[in-house]
């Protein structure tokens, strides 16, 4: 699990791995890697499972509790026992046993028509501070990844918000040459690429030049505000850096706004008129996004 899936859930910690033809339709179980693991200790300090033999024929074996997900479903949970074995005399290898009863399992008809349409079935694991026990659970790569996205879809904008009066108040200083202290931000920028981009702007709104502001009493330019088209905090989706001038537009307040809080149809006519404009000189800095996936950014 990657570290924005698990702020989503509201997990402490969490992992998943690839579930392998052999633990769908021989094993009937799933190993734990030394991540998963770790994740287990949570919950199951002292790892004191049962050892040797299979999960149903070992005489010492048990079973312990966790709250199952159903396929697909990171909301829906019921707790259940499942068996979890130290399979050999000797060694680490743990293993978590697939059952109807406890709701985690996939069988072999399942497991080889999601691989055949490459949907890649995983199972996952992760605590949450409130939970006396682990959440385990399965589920397509593509649900995960687009679990995430959705959710971003909804909050991208609204998680920089915060930091936004702070960076437009840095930039009007920066630009009027007053060091001013301002509040840090999560999301670090580097004013001087700002500053940059409004003055190519010309200090004029990039959606429409004949908007009209005011005189920035900080700059003595007319006030617009600084707007990373793809948005900062997706930074860690991208290997080069995204806090760029070409990545950044120069806005009016009003457009500026529209494209936090306005309704779809009017962020969509805003974005494809600055995308267009940018996409090119972006691409030339090797930050390539198609404009489907720009769009799912900032609609809901």
């Amino acid at each position: 699990m990657n570290d924005e899936l698990i702020k989503i859930i509201k997990a402490e910690n969490g992992a998943a791995s690839s579930i392998t033809f052999r633990e769908a339709t021989g094993d009937k179980s799933v190993t734990l890697d030394r991540f998963e693991k770790e994740v287990l200790k949570a919950s199951y300090p002292d790892m004191d499972f049962p050892r040797k033999g299979g999960a149903e024929k070992a005489e010492n074996s048990k079973e312990f509790k966790f709250y199952v997900h159903p396929y697909n479903d990171l909301e829906n949970f019921n707790l259940r026992t499942v068996s979890i074995v130290y399979p050999k005399r000797k060694g680490f290898e743990l293993r978590l046993y697939f059952s109807k009863a406890s709701g985690f399992t996939i069988d072999s008809d399942t497991f080889n028509q999601k691989s055949s349409a490459e949907q890649n079935p995983y199972w996952y694991i992760f605590n949450r501070a409130e939970d006396e026990f682990p959440h385990i659970g399965m589920a397509d790569l593509t649900f995960l990844t687009d679990y995430t996205l959705q959710f971003e879809n909804d909050s991208i904008l609204e998680r920089e918000d915060a930091d936004d009066t702070s960076y437009q108040a840095t930039l009007q200083n920066e630009l009027g040459k007053k060091r001013v202290l301002t509040n840090s931000s999560r999301f670090q920028r580097n004013i001087q690429e700002s500053i940059q981009a409004l003055k190519i702007a010309n200090f004029t709104c990039e959606v429409d030049r004949s908007h009209k502001t005011f005189l920035s009493k900080a700059s003595g330019k007319y006030y617009v505000e600084g707007h990373h088209l793809i948005p900062l905090s997706l930074q860690d989706q991208f290997e080069l850096s995204i806090d760029i001038k070409e990545n950044i537009v120069a806005l009016c307040p009003i457009c500026h706004r529209l494209l936090h809080h306005g309704t779809n149809d009017e962020i969509e006519k805003i974005l494809f008129k600055l995308w267009s404009e940018r996409k090119d000189r972006l691409l030339k800095r090797g930050i390539e996004v198609d404009t489907s996936t720009l769009l799912k950014y900032y609609l809901k």
